[in-house]
């Protein structure tokens, strides 16, 4: 999968938010903002003044649904039954674009999505605008739960595949049918004969999510030791490992790995009601020396890897859909020493980057200084720091 000598190699436009809007959105009533042609935008502003309100809407374009993991009636301004977050976009090459997400509560839930003003499916949505984003929970990757690691690949290959979104709901919609049946099972109202079918479909589905999953891994890990070197550390034998019951890697032997491990944890899973086999229960993590990063590496180092697979996701995505994602930086200048923020902004210096922090970062540079506080955001001048 990796090109001798590994790296990524291609070249890419730059795909630039001119203008964000929003509407009863979070602590925004109504927002207009203006970003012109410069790349480096920082929201200054104390704790709960509403700078991540702004990133959290760009995620919303990109993935239709919050990088906070937020429900959408969450982010519905209160008192209000909507919320509509709309941007206008535009690439180097010249292609100009349109996305928005209207969200609403009432009379009934529902979404709409817009691209160029023509409504799309959620998949023909995601990646129209795309973007990679590092928030503080961010540095509790490796420790934290498997789930957090699976929506880190799930985010990525959603904004690249516009096959993967939809399969991997209709996986997750299995699933919900199989654990429903699992239930029905251990209550007697249904049979175990019921399943075999569901098991076939979880399967078929699973499988697919999987070998997305595999692919991704494999690119990603062609230069994960060299950007941590780039980082300051020394882990040339880094390993990004896929973690799963089997081995396999081809689509129809992955299959029959997940079809014969429902069909032998059978029992237990009528015992749990609960399927404890497919992609749902994978996770990855980084070896070193052959031990998981999360087991022996200081914060320090932890936070060096979660910097370098940004990179990483950057480089994806560029690599993938031709254009470089606009980077969201979410008040993680306050984890960060100097020399970590020198490098990150540096590897960014040729994409658009929306910073949110409490404080100008001394190792800014040149960008435009956005205020935030009650409800509003003021533009200053573009300023070098």
């Amino acid at each position: 999968m990796c090109e001798e000598g590994g790296g990524f190699g291609y070249a890419s436009s730059l795909m630039r938010l001119q203008r964000l809007s929003l509407e009863h959105f979070r602590s925004y009533e109504a927002l207009s903002l203006d970003f012109g042609r410069e790349n480096v935008h920082v929201f200054i502003g104390h704790n709960g003044a509403g700078k991540t309100n702004i990133l959290e809407s760009v995620s919303v374009l990109s993935l239709v649904k919050s990088f906070l993991a937020a429900e959408d009636d969450e982010a519905v301004r209160w008192d209000q039954q909507h919320f509509r977050v709309r941007a206008e976009c535009s690439s180097d090459d010249g292609t100009q674009c349109s996305a928005e997400v209207v969200s609403q509560l009432t009379p009934r839930r529902q979404k709409a999505c817009f691209v160029n003003d023509v409504r799309r499916s959620v998949g023909e949505m995601v990646g129209t605008l795309p973007s990679v984003s590092f928030l503080p929970q961010d540095l509790e990757l490796f420790t934290g739960a498997p789930a957090q690691r699976r929506a880190f690949l799930d985010r990525l290959l959603s904004q690249v595949s516009p096959e993967y979104l939809p399969l991997l709901l209709t996986y997750q919609k299995i699933l919900k049918q199989r654990n429903a049946l699992l239930k029905h099972i251990a209550q007697g109202s249904a049979e175990r004969s019921d399943l075999p079918v569901w098991d076939e479909r979880l399967a078929d589905t699973g499988a697919a999510v999987t070998v997305h999953r595999l692919e991704l891994v494999g690119v990603l890990q062609c230069t994960l030791a060299r950007e941590l070197a780039a980082l300051g550390e020394d882990w040339p034998d880094a390993q990004m490992r896929y973690e799963r019951k089997g081995d396999a890697c081809a689509l129809p032997d992955i299959r029959n790995e997940i079809l014969g491990s429902l069909q032998e944890n059978l029992s237990r899973d009528c015992m749990l009601q609960s399927t404890g086999t497919g992609p749902h229960r994978d996770d990855w993590t980084i070896l070193v020396g052959g031990r998981s990063i999360a087991t022996f590496a200081s914060r320090g180092q932890q936070r060096t890897a979660v910097l370098a697979l940004l990179e990483l996701q950057t480089s994806y995505l560029e690599l993938r859909r031709g254009e470089k994602p606009v980077v969201l930086l979410d008040d993680v200048f306050s984890e960060l020493d100097d020399a970590h923020q020198t490098a990150l902004l540096q590897s960014f210096a040729d994409h658009q980057v929306l910073i949110t922090a409490t404080h100008v970062p001394p190792a800014l540079g040149s960008a435009v200084l956005w205020h935030v506080g009650e409800g509003r955001v003021s533009r200053s001048e573009s300023v070098k720091v």
